[in-house]
């Protein structure tokens, strides 16, 4: 589905666990593509000059976790590797998310095993350590180095900043309500006691602030960080821009995870792809988030304005809850809730125009929004994991054709500068392109303006007969669904097109510099 008020540009994602990545136009036509050796665990970035990181599947840890990576590679736009990195083996691996800073560098989640005897001297109750381990969550800071290798230049570690008050002869025993900078080693939220007790799934970096900020799953929260620190400070409350060292500057979703709120007060619930809306955008600064809703029956799209002073830092009142007390802007499906349901995976990106594009990962489905909460746009995954391609729009009762999450990116982004942005065919088979190039090139008064044209008989077998009442004069191009060109000749307003073999194919017709389009089947 596509409309003229769509935000026009070039959507980018990976059908998880196949090895490619796509760059599709609004028409659902891929620009362009890039193969790895490795499956697709999702998260993709297409850099300004053209080249494009994906996270891949290279499994070398026995870590109970879902989402693992293990690995990032950079190509270029022609699909030459240019750098690869893997990070995983018994005791930790890459997961989930990462990002590209400008400085060439890279933020990468790892999640670490903690033996049993670390998380009960670090306070952790023994009843909660079923299978006599614990995972911490850091995050690393990745300079490329040749091809295949990096140096870690920064560290975080989230085992550096807990607080428990189950035991005071153990480390980090405090007053929990007190310390909402750290993070209770015995809450739970909605995870069981696994040792993959956290599951931080998401990670952005504000540039401006030079903050990160993460996502738990399980415990129904999001954290953000100060960057600027050594990583000495990083492991301390002290240094950094705002002198906090690595402890929380902020945390929102579940008061009750720090003893300041009840289960009723929780607002995050499985949430993914927590992001800063970018400067200059509409809602510029603020946090949007995918939430899930994993314990009700319905999923939203939501974003929330911090308390955040002129200084970085965030305000904080004593003895509550951070705020904001609500979401400022929730979106759900405004006929009915439950129509709009992912319980795991997914995400959602503020456009510049004010529309935002969502993926609903479970289901496979990519769809944009205007400010009205109307979808303007939408896309099928049609790839089913090992599976051919199907039509798009067709249900599949298979393998679910999910998405991690999708992006897209402005025609004037400087990634497509000097580069072949023609169309090279479509993903599904049996593609919807009615319309395509018009919603593309056409506002509604151009539309307006189109002569009345139709085409007989549909379907055609050696005729086509081109019916324009206003007697314009058109030209005429006949194309394949993979983007390949086919002579022809338009005689007064008959076509000869019993050369071309069964099957569909795109007619564009043009008058004065304006183009809309037909779809034909050939008998």
């Amino acid at each position: 589905m596509n409309t003229q008020n769509s935000y026009d540009g070039y959507t980018l994602f990976s059908p998880r666990f196949t090895v490619d990545t796509y760059l599709i136009n609004n028409c659902g036509e891929i620009i362009n593509q890039w193969t790895s050796n490795f499956q697709n665990t999702g998260g993709e970035f297409l850099m300004e000059d053209g080249s494009i990181y994906t996270s891949n599947l290279e499994r070398n840890s026995s870590l109970l976790l879902n989402g693992v990576s293990g690995r990032i590679e950079k190509k270029d736009w022609d699909n030459n590797l240019l750098w690869e990195f893997s990070y995983s083996d018994t005791d930790y691996t890459l997961h989930h998310d990462y990002y590209p800073l400008s400085n060439g560098n890279i933020l990468m989640l790892v999640a670490h095993r903690m033996t049993e005897t670390e998380a009960l001297e670090s306070g952790r109750n023994p009843s909660l350590l079923p299978q006599e381990e614990l995972y911490d969550e850091r995050i690393i800071e990745v300079q490329p180095i040749g091809l295949d290798q990096g140096i870690i230049v920064w560290e975080w570690r989230l085992w550096d900043h807990l607080i428990q008050d189950f035991d005071t002869s153990k480390e980090n025993f405090g007053v929990v309500s007190d310390h909402p900078e750290l993070l209770n080693i015995n809450y739970l939220g909605d995870s069981e006691a696994i040792a993959d007790w956290l599951h931080i799934n998401a990670l952005d970096y504000n540039e401006n602030l030079d903050q990160i900020i993460i996502s738990s799953r399980h415990l129904n929260e999001f954290y953000i960080i100060d960057h600027s620190t050594t990583t000495t400070e990083a492991a301390s409350s002290v240094g950094g821009n705002i002198g906090k060292g690595g402890d929380f500057l902020y945390r929102w979703g579940n008061p009750e995870a720090y003893n300041q709120g009840s289960t009723s007060d929780k607002k995050a619930d499985g949430q993914h792809n927590v992001n800063w809306i970018p400067e200059g955008f509409p809602d510029a600064n603020k946090i949007m988030f995918f939430n899930n809703g994993r314990n009700r029956t319905y999923s939203s799209v939501e974003i929330i304005n911090p308390p955040i002073n002129e200084n970085g830092d965030y305000e904080y009142i004593p003895n509550t809850a951070y705020g904001p007390t609500e979401s400022e802007w929730i979106y759900t499906d405004p006929e009915n809730p439950d129509n709009f349901y992912s319980s795991f995976i997914s995400g959602a990106y503020r456009l510049s125009n004010g529309n935002t594009l969502i993926t609903n990962g479970a289901v496979g489905e990519i769809f944009e929004i205007n400010s009205s909460a109307t979808i303007v746009w939408k896309y099928i995954n049609p790839l089913p994991f090992n599976d051919e391609a199907i039509s798009q729009g067709e249900t599949h009762t298979g393998t679910p054709l999910t998405f991690f999450r999708s992006k897209r990116y402005s025609p004037d982004y400087s990634a497509f500068s000097n580069k072949d942005l023609s169309p090279v065919g479509f993903i599904e088979s049996n593609p919807i392109p009615e319309n395509c190039e018009l919603f593309n090139i056409l506002s509604t008064e151009q539309y307006d303006r189109l002569p009345a044209v139709s085409i007989s008989p549909n379907p055609v077998n050696d005729i086509m007969y081109i019916n324009n009442n206003k007697n314009k004069t058109l030209q005429l191009e006949i194309r394949g669904l993979h983007g390949q060109k086919f002579p022809i000749q338009l005689i007064n307003n008959w076509v000869d097109v019993s050369h071309l073999n069964t099957g569909i194919y795109i007619v564009l017709i043009t008058f004065n510099d304006k183009t809309l389009t037909k779809k034909i089947i050939k008998t």
